[in-house]
């Protein structure tokens, strides 16, 4: 059917904020009686603490409270996490990366907390340190955490004892054990994704003040509030309503905002000094060193087929270096195991996936969480048993892609509403073809790459989002939710989804973006990609409540069931008789003032149904709906100094129902730019004392203009999702998983020569090219 507004590519609600500087991030806050928190971190990846002097630091004018494991009154068991609860809020006995923090000094301004951060002396006895996953699982490398294996967790998170693993996943699927048995011909490799930034503009920032009652008001730049109420409230044993909240604008997040890490060492410190506001702003140094990475998996992976290309098994092993403490990367580790089959039929799957602590920064949440790792292999693979078989790749991924009737890895039967991978394909390769590549130069070489992919969201069993509509008298609509605007258009697209339903112009609708948990409706997390599709559907419920009230207010005065009324967005009407929403809104009044009716304020709520967690026997469980797609590019490599420039870039994604055009290619580009990072620039590096090198945006090269393909092409497929709000699935993360193999596979095609390791620079390349000229 046709729609008035979704589907039309309204402006932005906030861009007149972001475009004048008015929109409030956390450091443009100020309150009264503010003081600052600085940290002192470790400086070294692993030691035990064997003396901490803050005699000097704590004798300086200007300085509040330095806290540290010396503190009087400090309770050293102290431990917070989500599903293994494993961290403290500043390092008690030993620090396990670089970038724990083991002092704060909060301050009347920064620079006197800087200075009082030089003065503090700590004394470590250094312990081997280990940063190579692989290395981390030996049996001969020092225990990060000794006490792994008793610290609480989720049932579905099983540790190792006594070991560096604090979760193991296994998936089995068909004859999991003799996975190659009919296998006419296989391929293996080895992978390498390395550790990532988010690079979000915005660094991680919060500001805490307990009142005088004993309630914590916090601040922050988090994506996810109502689980770091939950969080807080089991860290300070505190009641939920004495924790208050409040989340302005972020400037991009990533997944880096959703995993905590500041916030839970600022609400401790300042605990020590009631009444006083104190704001923690990370230094971009500080964000590289001191908050969340991502990614950080080495694997290996091997598949079989029939000689015809007919897909028959499945191995992975898939290890990630997750950093100093475990709870933020649990997940994500699950997510990797089972997605690493990409969009292909495999009946037989053995597909393991290890969480492992190293003495690297926290990894947690990245865009795509867990997909591009392990599709970044299985695309690689594709490519190589095609050139075994002899068969062209683009003709083995058809063979061989999730159809209706197939089983995917988790056992779940895949029908017509979950999409079309296969028509996504074909309408990449379509865009390729349309300029046929040039043909090999004195100074370039040409290639071209496709992949295809598929997500699941990844999110609690029972994620839930709540909205609370209110109708004004002037006929606006206030709507207040949970979901955090960070950049990504959500307040654009729910308020689109709302007029549509409502049937009134998209500008009288606001959607609220400033959150406060006291006010605000619950929302699980503004992650995996779930706003529109969650918070859209409980925007649906309450606009179709808040119709609801505006029919029973009229039926009140035709003296009717409110079934024989219409509403149209303007009125109320049964058949000529029309009452305007506006005599309705508030109740009806009549004209000697009495009034029927009630004023329209509804909310609306919706919760992932059929979800399930991980059977703990064979892995598989019942995650949330997919979406597939499939991505391809053209590349020119310069034989001269070995620079790799995409030509074009084309993505196409079955969307179900595109609510917002110029917003989706919005997102859709800014996935593909991180991809091409990925794939060409970004990697985390230690020297050789385990201190991170890539330490700002100087190192850490992320992509710039210059970096954007020629062209891009952007195709919207659009099979309707059932249970989406006007048929809408989720796409926000998706583009990011199909850069790196279709750049890869681009230069293969190119050179001849495979790479599996991640990034590929300009020596690399180079090397490449020395190899294929035989010198």
């Amino acid at each position: 059917m046709p729609y008035q507004i979704v589907g039309k590519s309204v402006p932005r609600a906030d861009a007149k904020e972001k475009v004048t500087g008015t929109a409030l991030y956390i450091d443009d806050l100020r309150f009264p009686r503010m003081l600052y928190l600085k940290v002192l971190r470790a400086g070294v990846p692993h030691a035990k603490i064997s003396s901490i002097d803050t005699t000097s630091a704590e004798s300086m004018e200007g300085v509040y409270k330095v806290i540290s494991r010396e503190t009087e009154g400090i309770d050293k068991t102290l431990l917070f996490g989500t599903c293994i609860f494993d961290q403290p809020p500043i390092a008690f006995d030993k620090v396990r990366h670089a970038g724990e923090v083991v002092a704060a000094v909060i301050a009347e301004n920064e620079k006197i907390a800087l200075e009082a951060i030089d003065k503090i002396h700590v004394n470590f006895e250094e312990l081997p340190f280990v940063l190579d996953p692989i290395e981390a699982m030996s049996s001969n490398t020092p225990l990060i955490h000794e006490r792994n294996g008793e610290y609480y967790h989720l049932p579905t998170f099983t540790p190792v004892p006594k070991s560096n693993i604090f979760f193991k996943y296994h998936l089995k699927k068909g004859n999991h054990e003799a996975v190659f048995q009919d296998a006419e011909v296989v391929v293996e490799d080895d992978f390498e994704y390395p550790l990532l930034n988010h690079a979000a503009i915005e660094p991680h920032g919060a500001v805490a003040y307990w009142d005088q009652t004993g309630d914590l008001h916090l601040w922050s730049s988090s994506q996810a509030p109502f689980i770091l109420r939950e969080v807080l409230s089991k860290m300070f044993n505190l009641p939920m309503s004495k924790i208050h909240i409040n989340i302005p604008y972020l400037g991009g997040g990533f997944g880096g905002k959703s995993d905590f890490t500041i916030e839970p060492l600022l609400a401790f410190v300042a605990r020590f000094i009631p009444g006083y506001h104190v704001k923690f702003v990370l230094t971009r140094e500080e964000v590289f060193i001191g908050s969340v990475l991502g990614r950080g998996m080495k694997g290996s992976m091997k598949i079989g087929a029939k000689q015809d290309g007919t897909l028959v098994g499945i191995e992975a092993q898939l290890y990630f270096a997750d950093g100093a403490y475990a709870d933020t990367s649990c997940n994500v580790v699950l997510a990797a195991g089972h997605n690493c089959v990409g969009p292909y039929n495999f009946p037989n799957c053995s597909l393991k996936s290890y969480g492992i602590y190293t003495n690297s920064p926290l990894v947690g949440a990245f865009r795509g969480y867990g997909h591009p790792e392990g599709q970044f292999m299985i695309e690689r693979l594709i490519e190589q048993l095609a050139l075994k078989l002899g068969i062209d790749s683009s003709i083995l991924r058809k063979k061989n892609f999730l159809q209706p009737g197939n089983t995917n890895s988790l056992g779940q039967t895949i029908t017509e509403h979950n999409g079309n991978v296969l028509e996504c394909f074909e309408k990449v390769l379509e865009a390729l073809e349309t300029n046929p590549l040039p043909f090999e130069d004195e100074n370039y070489l040409y290639g071209r790459g496709v992949a295809a992919f598929v997500k699941s969201p990844a999110q609690a069993a029972n994620a839930s989002s709540s909205v609370f509509l209110k109708f004004n008298e002037d006929l606006s609509v206030n709507i207040s939710i949970g979901g955090v605007e960070m950049g990504q258009g959500c307040l654009t697209v729910l308020a689109q989804i709302a007029a549509e339903t409502l049937k009134i112009p998209v500008d009288r609708v606001r959607i609220n973006y400033e959150i406060n948990s006291q006010l605000t409706p619950y929302e699980w997390q503004t992650v995996a990609s779930m706003t529109t599709m969650r918070v859209g559907n409980a925007i649906i419920s309450a606009s179709e409540k808040a119709i609801t009230k505006f029919k029973a207010n009229a039926a009140l005065v035709f003296d009717c069931d409110p079934s024989e009324l219409k509403y149209d967005g303007n009125t109320v009407s049964k058949g000529p008789e029309k009452i305007p929403l506006k005599n309705l809104v508030q109740g009806y009044q009549y004209e000697d003032g009495h009034t029927v009716g009630d004023p329209i304020l509804a909310t609306g709520s919706s919760v992932v149904r059929d979800v399930t967690v991980p059977n703990l026997e064979t892995g598989q469980y019942q995650p949330y709906e997919w979406t597939f797609g499939s991505q391809g590019c053209d590349i020119q490599i310069n034989k001269n100094n070995g620079e790799i420039k995409v030509l074009h870039f084309v993505t196409a994604i079955d969307v179900g129902k595109v609510i917002n055009p110029e917003t989706a290619k919005g997102q859709i580009m800014g996935g593909v730019m991180q991809g091409i990072g990925a794939a060409l620039k970004e990697k985390i590096q230690f020297d050789e004392k385990g201190v991170m090198k890539t330490i700002n945006l100087r190192r850490y090269r992320i992509p710039t203009m210059a970096d954007m393909p020629e062209k891009d092409t952007f195709i919207f497929v659009e099979n309707p999702q059932p249970n989406g709000p006007y048929g809408a699935r989720p796409i926000a993360e998706h583009p990011i998983i199909g850069p790196p193999p279709a750049i890869l596979n681009a230069l293969q095609n190119a050179t001849g020569v495979s790479i599996t390791k991640l990034p590929v620079t300009p020596d690399k390349v180079l090397e490449i090219l020395e190899k294929r000229s035989g010198k």
